[in-house]
């Protein structure tokens, strides 16, 4: 079996559409995933909004997410973003790999052990910086050594 991975699909919907067929069109979204073994962890019901930009002479969309997982085989989310393209009611789509928790835990933690090599090199690099006295006390002796060879 390969692995799982955590995938969200943020959508933008024709705003044309009237609210049963928003409904209809997320759902055929979700069937499209769990048609391809993938699991639908959650999913946002569309809402309209005003794009920050027109999209295909638009102003407004439906826009709704839906958070998957799916094997990674080869294919699946090619065919699922094949599907994505032809499906003339999606305006835009886009689906990226998320992180898993544990993956997030990894992450966090090279972050952290980084941060603790580098307080710690500082504070070695400040332990190693002379004080003024022993700066004071390095001088009095080179001075006495510079002296003697007089």
């Amino acid at each position: 079996m390969k692995e799982q991975q955590n995938y969200e699909l943020a959508f933008h919907l024709n705003p044309n559409l009237e609210e049963t067929r928003v409904t209809e069109a997320k759902q055929a979204l979700e069937k499209s995933i769990t048609g391809r073994n993938g699991n639908v962890l959650f999913s946002k019901e569309p809402e309209k909004i005003h794009l920050s930009y027109p999209i295909d002479k638009n102003d407004y969309a439906f826009f709704g997410y839906i958070q998957f997982t799916i094997e990674t085989a080869e294919g699946t989310l090619k065919e699922l973003n094949d599907e994505l393209k032809l499906n003339g009611d999606v305006l835009r789509y886009l689906v990226v790999k998320v992180p898993s928790a544990g993956q997030r835990r990894e992450a966090v933690l090279k972050q952290v052990k980084a941060r603790e090599r580098v307080e710690k090199r500082v504070k070695e690099k400040e332990q190693a910086a002379a004080t003024p006295e022993q700066t004071k006390e390095m001088e009095k002796k080179l001075e006495d050594i510079l002296e003697n060879l007089k």
